[in-house]
């Protein structure tokens, strides 16, 4: 436990490197959000509200609007927009503090320039057109004072079947979109910016929507650097093939409203919660059920783990009257101080909260401590290795978060996986246990025999998934006789198992 505190000391040491001299004041609240207060300059551009975007996986849009308004208070318009995305306002500052601590997002965007959805583009001259006319260049690129910022392109097409043929590859609407910000550059100082593919200081992402043949564009510059969120860099070695993402795991988790049990457990002392992953895989439920439990965010786990460009991400380097890395260094300062409080109380009081991760496979638990090690938690987990059948736990009131396999990326053994959670959940977990189960396999979920209390869709490439929320009554009634009957004919019977599948 001191090597995970003291690897956060060393985060906080290395900040002050940054010599960002900054005035600050700690809030501590048993919500455990950000709350560092930085007072804005009046004037200053940063503390006016601009507008963003934030992707998830399908069918956590919700999840992730509720997470953008515990994360700061002054974010405000945000909506659901699909199933996929939310839009919101906020200040630099405050997009800052979403940055450093969304568990839920892929990528964070700052809208640059937007055309009508009357005002629609059919060809590359059209966009060519729309970038000379609507973007700011001198405010996106500089206009050479300092040098000029380099900057990438990356297309997104929605409903590509509606957008006009010259816009709908992607290749050639980024190089489009590219050559008329260059064009620009070149007109106002006879130079042209350099495009840098890997840590560019301006990641742009154009966003193209197809309507009636043809296309209405957003243009975004990404505040961190290209690639997913969800990525937090404590995956550093083999990737087991089933791994699930981190921000799908988070959300999961926030579903299953894990956090309200930390908070309870850390303001009340005779509170004593479990949380057991029986057959963890590569761990990502438990792993980040821990960095939830001691409050550390994603953006300073990333720092931690030395994923490239992460520590001054691009938007540090935008062009602005104000610095935006004062602003970044008391976002991280803050998030040190309460990773390092958050590892202090799970060290004072190691019963309160138990994190265990469980798999029968011996390589998939050795990719999940690698994880773990990685990310300074490995000392906040029990590790096991073995069949669900041989688990035991004691009678600390369990939480049971997993991810079976349901036959598309492991299709090995599924019965029998199936098989060893029912008999760890309806056996072994004391009576009251609560229980969420991922699954995209209907059959497999209805072997169980356990009546769900809810089932939210989810989405992860092209699987439908549910998670499934069960109550665990007692041997008392798992063991009747009657309902072993009624369980025996349900899962014999055609028709039943016809209606579990309507049902999912």
């Amino acid at each position: 436990m001191s090597q995970s505190i003291h690897a956060f000391t060393k985060i906080w040491a290395l900040l002050s490197l940054l010599h960002c001299p900054i005035s600050f004041s700690f809030v501590l609240s048993s919500s455990r959000s950000p709350t560092i207060l930085i007072q804005a300059t009046a004037g200053d551009p940063l503390a006016e509200p601009s507008s963003y975007l934030a992707t998830c996986i399908p069918g956590l849009a919700q999840c992730l609007a509720n997470e953008l308004q515990e994360i700061h208070p002054g974010i405000n318009n945000i909506e659901v927009s699909g199933n996929a995305a939310v839009t919101f306002s906020a200040t630099r500052e405050e997009s800052l503090y979403v940055l450093c601590w969304t568990r839920t997002a892929h990528r964070l965007l700052e809208l640059v320039a937007e055309s009508s959805s009357q005002d629609l583009m059919y060809d590359r001259n059209d966009l060519h057109t729309f970038i000379n006319n609507e973007v700011d260049v001198k405010s996106l690129l500089g206009d050479g004072s300092g040098g000029l910022l380099t900057l990438s392109v990356k297309t997104v097409l929605n409903n590509p079947r509606q957008l006009p043929k010259d816009l709908s590859h992607s290749h050639y609407s980024a190089l489009t979109v590219k050559n008329a910000l260059c064009d620009v550059v070149r007109d106002l100082r006879g130079d042209r910016p350099n495009v840098e593919i890997d840590d560019p200081d301006v990641p742009l992402v154009a966003i193209f929507r197809g309507k009636n043949g043809g296309a209405s564009v957003s243009l975004y510059k990404s505040l961190h650097p290209p690639g997913s969120l969800h990525k937090r860099g404590y995956r550093q070695g083999p990737i087991h093939k089933a791994s699930m993402k981190e921000s799908l795991a988070a959300g999961l988790l926030r579903e299953a409203e894990w956090q309200r049990k930390v908070e309870r457990a850390r303001d009340d002392s005779d509170y004593k919660l479990r949380l057991i992953d029986p057959m963890c895989g590569s761990g990502s439920l438990v792993l980040e059920a821990a960095m939830m439990a001691v409050g550390i965010s994603p953006g300073l786990m990333r720092i931690r783990c030395n994923m490239p460009g992460h520590s001054l991400p691009p938007v540090t380097r935008w062009k602005s009257d104000t610095d935006t890395k004062q602003l970044w260094k008391g976002v991280l300062l803050d998030a040190s101080k309460q990773a390092k409080n958050g590892l202090a109380w799970f060290r004072k009081n190691p019963s309160n909260l138990v994190l265990q991760a469980n798999d029968i496979h011996p390589g998939a638990v050795s990719i999940m401590e690698d994880s773990a090690e990685a990310a300074g938690l490995l000392d906040l987990i029990e590790v096991t290795n073995m069949d669900c059948f041989d688990l035991e736990v004691d009678e600390i009131p369990c939480f049971v978060v997993t991810n079976p396999p349901w036959g598309v990326r492991l299709t090995d053994d599924i019965a029998s996986s199936w098989e060893g959670l029912r008999h760890f959940l309806r056996d072994i977990c004391p009576s009251n246990t609560e229980a969420w189960v991922l699954s995209g396999h209907k059959a497999a979920t209805a072997t169980l025999k356990l009546r769900r209390d809810r089932m939210i869709p989810v989405q992860t490439g092209d699987q439908h998934l549910r998670w499934i929320q069960y109550t665990i009554r007692g041997a008392e009634e798992t063991q009747d006789p009657s309902r072993q009957e009624q369980g025996a004919q349900r899962s014999s019977s055609k028709e039943s198992l016809q209606e579990v599948e309507d049902s999912w």
